[in-house]
Order: structure tokens, then sequence, then C-alpha cells
């Protein structure tokens, strides 16, 4: 596995192009803000950001109907009830523009082995700047029907004692014994982040609709992050495992499962590209001074 180092001043990021153009570290000086890859790691799921295109998290049954038509594509290996993020982290995407503090890449992907059933073309552009890192996704329906299609970022933070968030959001969606969401609810106790609290040992794996766009995580003696999406980017994952030295927050265009509509007014489910149509949208991660958990 290959690795492309950017550099801005004390900023360290490392992205690996074979490897669905992840991102394998990012540091500032020694300091690691995402979890790190292990060296000569060949398991995408072990890397510090994954992309998730052309679909974020879950897909019911690996299975869907569109335009009339029923698709079963790859379950996951793991939880293997269903299909997840998507099919461009598998694959190897080609470096357009490689200079010392940016990186950009781009996947032509055409359907094959039930990975997903629609063309599309991808492309993914890492920016790093002395004080954080700013990334802007793409995905063109590059077939010659309507497709659905989505975007998503799947950073791995690292988490310490104290760690602790802030967002704020309308809703969100609880899952059924299948960990698929099926209804929406006010964020209320353990799932509100409007006021900054730590994380808890309760495992936290659901989506925020209606959230502002920004998180805010703080840990004692770390630096303070900041994550910021573009409006493209209307969801958020949060998911907290129990135990474990990190948690993701995660970007997303869409609620898990979006391509099945639920009929819940307050789900707009997944975009639609015309052929030559695009979604695009921007990620800042900013980092700030170290400090300590505040509300």
């Amino acid at each position: 596995m290959t690795l492309i180092v950017l550099q801005a001043g004390d900023v360290t990021a490392a992205i690996a192009p074979q490897m669905g153009a992840s991102l394998a570290y990012l540091r500032d000086g020694a300091l690691s803000l995402l979890r790190e890859t292990p060296a000569g790691e060949t398991d995408e799921r072990a890397f510090a950001a994954l992309p998730l295109i052309p679909f974020s998290n879950r897909i019911r049954g690996a299975q869907f109907v569109f335009d009339g038509r029923t698709y079963t594509i790859a379950r996951d290996a793991e939880d293997p009830r269903h299909a997840l993020h998507g099919t461009a982290r598998f694959y190897s995407w080609e470096v357009l523009d490689r200079r010392e503090t940016s990186l950009c890449c781009r996947l032509d992907y055409t359907p094959q082995n039930f990975d997903w059933p629609f063309a599309y073309r991808a492309v993914q552009t890492f920016r790093l700047r002395p004080d954080g890192l700013h990334v802007r996704m793409r995905i063109e329906n590059t077939g010659e029907t309507a497709a659905p299609a989505g975007l998503g970022w799947h950073p791995y933070f690292v988490r310490v004692p104290g760690t602790a968030l802030n967002f704020d959001a309308l809703y969100v969606w609880e899952k059924d014994a299948a960990d698929i969401p099926d209804h929406a609810v006010p964020d209320a106790g353990r799932f509100n982040f409007a006021r900054t609290h730590a994380l808890d040992e309760s495992a936290i794996d659901n989506d925020y609709g209606g959230w502002g766009g920004k998180v805010k995580i703080t840990a004692p003696g770390r630096p303070r992050l900041r994550l910021s999406a573009s409006p493209a980017f209307t969801h958020l994952v949060l998911f907290t495992p129990a135990g474990k030295p990190f948690f993701a927050a995660e970007p997303v265009s869409h609620r898990p499962d979006a391509i099945h509509p639920n009929g819940d007014p307050r789900d707009a489910g997944m975009c639609i590209l015309a052929p030559g149509e695009a979604l695009e949208g921007t990620i800042d991660l900013e980092i700030g001074r170290v400090g300590s958990v505040s509300s």
C-alpha cells in the first residue's frame, strides 16, 4: 500500500489512493487526531476516514427497487444482513493532481460483481492547511439512466476519557431490531448534544436529521476540533462503540436505508441524479488550541 503524505506546517495527512482514497492518518505534530491505520493494513474498515459513495450506511437486505426494477447488491462481510457504506472504498482511485498540501483522486466506476448497478464518477480532493483539512467530494451519474446517489465521509476520531461533543439536531432516527432506522424522535436524553457533554459508556449508532452542519469535539489536554459540512450533507451519523478508543461523526447526504421510502415527511430519501448530473459537498476539520471540556 502506497501512502501519499501531505504537509502544511506541523499538520500532516496520509491518503491511500489504492484503498478508496481513504485517509490513513491525520496528525498535528506527533499527535494523532484520528484513529491511525496500522502499517500495511489492507482492510478498508481500519482506515482513519473512509468515503461513503454511492450510499451511506445500510441498505436493508442488500436489495431495493428503483424505477420498477429490483436490484440485489453485495452484502457486508461483517453484517451479512445488509449492504453497507457503498462501493468506492474497495477500489483503487486514480491520482489526478498531487501537490505538497493537496491531492485530487478520481474513481470511474462501471457496474460489476453486484457491487452497485449504476455507473458513476467519484472525485475526492484533499487540501491540508496548518489549521486543518478540507475535503471536497463529488459523485456524477455517468450512466444512461437516472440513478440514486449519496455522499458521506466516515472519520474515526480518537476517544479518550472525557471526550465531549456539541452539535444541534432536530431529531434522531431510532432503529429497529435489524439496525435500520424506522422512526424519528426528538434528540432528547443521551442522544442530545445541544449542550456540550461527554460521551458515556452507552453505545450510540444513530442518524441525526436537521443537524446544524457543525460538530465541536473537545477532550482534556487535546486540541479542540470542529467538523463542518456544506448543505449537501443533511444528516450526521454518530457511532460511539462502548469500550473502544474511537468514535465516528459522519456527515452524510441521507439517512441510512434512505433508498427505501418510509413515508415520513422529514425523510428526503436519496438524491436521484439524471445522466450527467452530480452531487457534491465539502467538509472541513478545523484544529483549535488545546483545551478542556466545557459546557
